[in-house]
């Protein structure tokens, strides 16, 4: 008989492990991660946790900033939900042992970064994500948690309109094989590797969101693609690029142009803390108008000990490269960050499939809006795996299943690096529609090219492909610009698209 575990985790950021770390009380849990548990965006993530916690801040100031970054597409009522249970989970996360970084009276000591209108990120120095996952990977061992490394999840069983399970590439018997699960919770982070520069690690090619597309549930918004405005120009680390982190500018960083001229008071009276849709298209107007691959980002003038204190690994990795940035500015570039649209689902992180839920990145929940509020994503992550891992007390067991047939085994090509360019020269931060159609058109020809059925080779691939074709429709469909959208014959927000986009994959 294949094997049936209770609840079904791919993943291993945030979401996944602390949707695996609640849920565990209520059946068996299994974690597959593609790569290494410690390859995900949660690692990665620098900057911080967003909460209220300050005394001159309240829910109703958090809420506001994320509505108005989302440029009138958030969900407030989902919105509000994530803000007002989030300081408890943050706190939860302090005692279970996260170091975050305190002031000298013992409270956190919160962080500013764009977008927000208070002192609000709880961080660790800035190494926060990765101090997450050290704590959520210690309490996934203390529980017993099954987590299995270097499995590939290729698709999902659907059965009489309801998931039951996933198929994945068994890596010893090198051969395709099932899992059978009362609930799939796909936590697969997000997809910046469509892109040539992105902050996102290799394992970050839309997995979740192609699964879930081709199994027919509903996928909104993706059109929306954050781009990091300030990645290091030519650095790159594990297939990504390095980041600096929002709250660098929240601590006093100034962009300039290569020739040292301030910029962002142009284009935001928010100046450096502008958000990030904001920031991104600045320095790449500045770039156009310079003639430059890159912006520079200083914080030269801050005090050398605050900066060595505050940033150790970004001073110690961009000294690594020949960078002492409490001398000299930073060149950076805007890189794809992070995908705002995904897997549609509701408060409770349920999918329009049953039995399918989706976490973090790949999920759409409605709280990001047209752009996301930076900080916003940890906590998201947080807030609806803790709600996903309630609701799910309530699954009820599946029918005993006999084997699935399985068809043959599918082979495609390898089209990651010819993705990337496409998307990288008509789907960037600045949009026109002559490009969008002809991206369109190349990926039509590309999925073409991958027959039906379930690919072991070049399986990624054929997952960017598919998470492409919804950015480049979804981008189509909105006729005019907003938050992380702009489109050139198009530059002003239209009320008639003041709704979102929703798009689910026809029969064939």
């Amino acid at each position: 008989m294949p094997r049936k575990v209770d609840f079904l985790v791919v993943g291993s950021g945030i979401a996944g492990l602390t949707f695996a770390t609640r849920s565990a009380s209520y059946g068996k849990v299994l974690v597959l991660t593609k790569k290494r548990k410690a390859d995900s965006n949660t690692n990665y993530a620098q900057g911080g946790i967003a909460a209220v916690f300050g005394p001159n801040d309240t829910f109703n100031m958090h809420i506001n900033d994320t509505l108005r970054t989302g440029a009138g597409l958030c969900h407030k009522d989902v919105v509000r939900i994530m803000v007002k249970k989030g300081p408890s989970l943050v706190k939860e996360l302090y005692h279970m042992g996260c170091r975050f970084s305190l002031n000298s009276h013992g409270k956190f000591d919160l962080g500013q970064e764009g977008g927000h209108s208070r002192r609000r990120i709880v961080h660790a120095r800035d190494h926060t994500g990765q101090e997450i996952e050290r704590v959520l990977l210690e309490e996934i061992k203390e529980k017993g948690i099954e987590l299995s490394e270097n499995e590939v999840v290729l698709d999902i069983i659907v059965v009489d309109g309801e998931c039951r399970g996933v198929y994945y590439l068994d890596t010893n018997k090198k051969k395709i094989d099932v899992i059978f699960a009362n609930a799939v919770i796909l936590a697969t982070g997000g997809a910046g590797q469509l892109y040539l520069h992105t902050t996102n690690p290799p394992i970050a090619t839309g997995d979740g969101i192609a699964m879930a597309y081709r199994a027919g549930a509903k996928i909104a918004n993706m059109e929306f693609v954050q781009f990091h405005p300030t990645a290091v120009y030519n650095i790159n680390i594990d297939g990504r690029a390095f980041l600096i982190s929002e709250a660098v500018r929240g601590e006093g960083g100034i962009l300039k142009t290569k020739d040292g001229k301030p910029f962002m008071k142009k284009y935001s009276p928010l100046g450096n803390l502008a958000p990030r849709d904001i920031v991104a298209r600045a320095c790449i107007l500045e770039m156009i108008k310079t003639g430059s691959k890159y912006v520079l980002l200083d914080l030269s003038h801050l005090k050398s000990g605050y900066i060595k204190k505050r940033f150790p690994t970004i001073y110690e990795t961009c000294l690594e490269w020949g960078i002492d940035i409490t001398r000299e500015p930073i060149p950076v570039v805007p890189a794809a960050h992070y995908i705002c649209g995904g897997i549609m689902v509701n408060s409770w992180a349920e999918s329009s499939l049953k039995r399918l839920f989706a976490l973090g990145e790949c999920a759409f929940t409605g709280v990001h809006g047209a752009n996301r509020l930076a900080s916003n994503s940890l906590l998201e992550a947080l807030v609806f795996a803790t709600r996903a891992a309630e609701r799910i007390k309530e699954i009820t067991d599946i029918r005993p299943m006999k084997r699935i047939k399985l068809n043959p085994a599918r082979v495609g090509p390898n089209l990651k690096l010819v993705i990337k360019e496409l998307m990288d020269r008509y789907v960037n931060v600045i949009r026109s529609e002559k490009g969008l159609e002809q991206a369109r058109h190349n990926i039509e020809d590309y999925e073409k090219k991958f027959a039906e059925g379930i690919h072991i080779i070049n399986a990624e691939s054929r997952n960017m492909t598919d998470v492409a074709k919804l950015i480049i429709i979804s981008a189509l469909k909105r006729k005019e610009s907003r938050g992380l959208h702009y489109l050139m014959e198009y530059p002003e927000p239209d009320a008639r698209y003041k709704k979102d986009t929703i798009i689910v994959r026809e029969n064939r």
